[in-house]
């Protein structure tokens, strides 16, 4: 992780500090992901932090060479698991946020490996667990809330630690101008996540759409990474028809305009998650959303696989493929709807400012 320190960002002069350890990025010049949601969270948070009288500091969570030379008064942490960088600047009474953007690591870490473990069994393959999340040691016993970007369903992996006040943060949506729906296709559906992809679920989409020749399958994601994964999905990925593999894909690209014209859903059966900004995205785009339900979604904003087997998701499959064409323009009129109003980047903002007050009152 690159040493990246911002100092009072806002160049503010209240009496009380605040270090804010998650991301840099929205701040420097060379941004190389400017659409992900937190080139915008980010700088709102800073924001929102300073109309609550603090000045921020700002530093890459996972930085463990930065020289911190001030007392804080809040702490705002996304990787707790350094937090020895900053223990000897916090003053008596200062408050500690764990700001957490996915499941438990415990948990998260666990549903992966069962996942790849059921893949193994199932194509006699010996894949191997990708990304795993390090899990906490202690580090989180004595941080005073969560804030927390998901639902009821994503705090419930976290209930072995005792935070004392808990908020809930609202994912954020990236902007589309309306999108042409007369070419939405009842019978195509879209893959949009990043990686890896046996936690989002791309096996089992895979083994779904090679028995579904009537359907398809644009598959948006970075698979080519992740090159043991593409050896045993080989015949999938490259050889049928119905199946198209784009890769990764800039949403703000051509490609990506005719892939959300086309496509009528996206599916998502990942097994962990906080809230899926890749399924917002889609949301935006007006393709309407089949997720699992560890996506950090509630009803009715989304449609839910009722179980992750290969047997559920074809028949979901094939039951959104025979909607009539004019249900899907309705609803992804309406997906479009659900995510401008309820996944703004000012529903972030008031979510944030929420938890503050909760917190700090």
């Amino acid at each position: 992780m690159k040493a990246s320190f911002f100092c009072n960002i806002n160049k503010s002069t209240w009496s009380k500090n605040c270090l804010l350890k998650y991301t840099t990025e929205p701040f420097e010049r060379l941004s190389t992901l400017p659409y992900h949601h937190k080139f915008w969270q980010v700088p709102l948070m800073v924001k929102e932090l300073g109309d609550w009288g603090y000045n921020v500091d700002i530093m890459n969570d996972h930085d463990r060479t930065i020289r911190l030379t001030k007392q804080y008064d809040l702490i705002i942490d996304s990787f707790p698991q350094n937090r020895r960088i900053y223990e000897n600047n916090l003053k008596r009474n200062c408050f500690k946020v764990f700001y957490s953007t996915d499941a438990n690591p415990f948990w998260h870490n666990r549903q992966h490996e069962l996942r790849v473990k059921a893949l193994n069994l199932r194509r006699h393959a010996r894949l191997q667990v990708k990304a795993s999340l390090p899990p906490f040691n202690h580090e989180l016993n004595d941080f005073d809330a969560l804030f927390l970007t998901g639902n009821q369903r994503t705090l419930s992996t976290f209930s072995d630690i005792p935070f004392k006040k808990t908020a809930f943060i609202k994912n954020s949506a990236n902007r589309f101008p309306d999108v042409n729906i007369s070419q939405k296709m009842p019978n195509t559906f879209l893959f949009l996540a990043t990686y890896p992809q046996v936690l989002k679920g791309l096996d089992l989409l895979l083994e779904v759409f090679a028995k579904l020749p009537d359907c398809s399958l644009i598959i948006c994601s970075q698979f080519q990474n992740e090159k043991d994964f593409c050896s045993i999905y080989l015949r999938e990925l490259y050889q049928l028809p119905n199946i198209l593999p784009i890769g990764f894909v800039d949403i703000s690209s051509n490609i990506f305009k005719k892939v959300i014209q086309v496509s009528s859903y996206v599916l998502l059966p990942s097994c962990a998650e906080g809230m899926s900004g890749s399924i917002l995205t889609a949301m935006a785009a007006g393709v309407i959303p089949i997720v699992s339900y560890e996506c950090g979604f509630n009803e009715p904003d989304v449609f839910f696989l009722e179980q992750c087997t290969i047997d559920c998701i074809r028949s979901t499959v094939k039951t959104f493929a025979q909607k009539p064409l004019s249900w899907i323009q309705q609803q992804s009129y309406k997906t479009q709807e659900i995510a401008r109003a309820h996944y703004s980047a000012s529903n972030f903002s008031d979510s944030f400012a929420d938890a503050l007050q909760k917190l700090i009152k």
